[in-house]
């Protein structure tokens, strides 16, 4: 049995599809089943809970080959570390009880810095909690770049305001990869178990990209070869997130992310074969965002 947490997001609900497609035994747990009718009709398990619950989570961890972890965000944190922190704790305690031997756990890049990465530190703080596990404990702690699927943020501004904008600096670099290419790396992982001892990997995507570039790219597939990248105020950015709904403390980690990238924070492990993923922004653009606008 592998237990997939998570299960309802962009990562852990293709993760699971993907060991359900193996013939694996995989078990879902999120708070609410209606996301997970999908996986059920393909086999899965299903167990609901909360995940700051370690008492849950132990029930749900035992027995398992291996677990598969994320911290799911809450837009509506008062505290959002305070809330990170919590579900960590949450899924070691579990780890230690149930007995687990294999983990998965989805982290970021820029988590080697737990001060200056916003809402990215707490993932490196989960992933020092995973590594000082019993040594018997396997832990994979996957280092992912910005996910092309965050680009849907962007949809609302494309028609309101007909540019792509955030605080990213427009000339900066940086790898971005599709969620598939890391439930991909993450199911092979999950059902081979060729990892040993506490390790760290990088996912790069397919390539680095400045925000320029991400605009001209996206802006062809979408039938507006002009369209522009406006580099943002943290200020503005701020306020629009407060708008949007999310709490003060979740739009300051994403400011202070954002301050990370453009620092340099997220772009410190050098490209290997091992780290770059298949899916270039063209193809995330033209067979996934552009029916996404419409």
């Amino acid at each position: 049995m592998i237990v997939i947490t998570g299960a309802t997001g962009n990562i852990g609900s293709k993760t699971a599809a993907k060991l359900l497609a193996k013939g694996k035994k995989v078990k879902v747990i999120a708070r609410n089943s209606e996301k997970l009718e999908d996986l059920k009709k393909q086999g899965a398990e299903v167990d609901l809970g909360d995940m700051h619950d370690a008492a849950f989570l132990t029930k749900a961890f035992k027995g398992a080959e291996a677990v598969f972890l994320i911290v799911p965000p809450n837009l509506q944190a008062e505290n959002i570390s305070k809330h990170q922190d919590a579900v960590g704790e949450a899924q070691v305690e579990a780890i230690k009880n149930a007995g687990v031997k294999n983990v998965v756990f989805i982290s970021s890049q820029g988590a080697q810095d737990i001060e200056n990465t916003g809402v990215v530190a707490g993932l490196g703080r989960q992933e020092i909690r995973l590594n000082k596990l019993p040594e018997d404990v396997n832990v994979l702690n996957i280092r992912a770049s910005y996910f092309m699927e965050n680009l849907f943020n962007q949809i609302g501004v494309i028609k309101g305001m007909g540019i792509m904008g955030s605080p990213v600096k427009g000339d900066l670099k940086m790898g971005m990869i599709a969620t598939q290419d890391i439930a991909h790396f993450a199911s092979e992982k999950l059902s081979t178990l060729n990892f040993k001892g506490k390790n760290t990997v990088d996912l790069h995507g397919d390539r680095d990209y400045n925000h320029h570039e991400v605009a001209a790219i996206v802006g062809k597939a979408i039938g507006k070869p002009e369209l522009p990248y406006v580099e943002f105020p943290f200020e503005d950015n701020k306020k629009a997130l407060l708008e949007y709904g999310i709490s003060e403390s979740v739009a300051d980690g994403f400011n202070n992310m954002y301050k990370g990238i453009n620092a340099g924070l997220f772009n410190v492990s050098k490209r290997t074969e091992q780290s770059t993923t298949k899916t270039t922004l063209e193809d995330f653009t033209n067979n996934v965002f552009k029916y996404a606008m419409q």
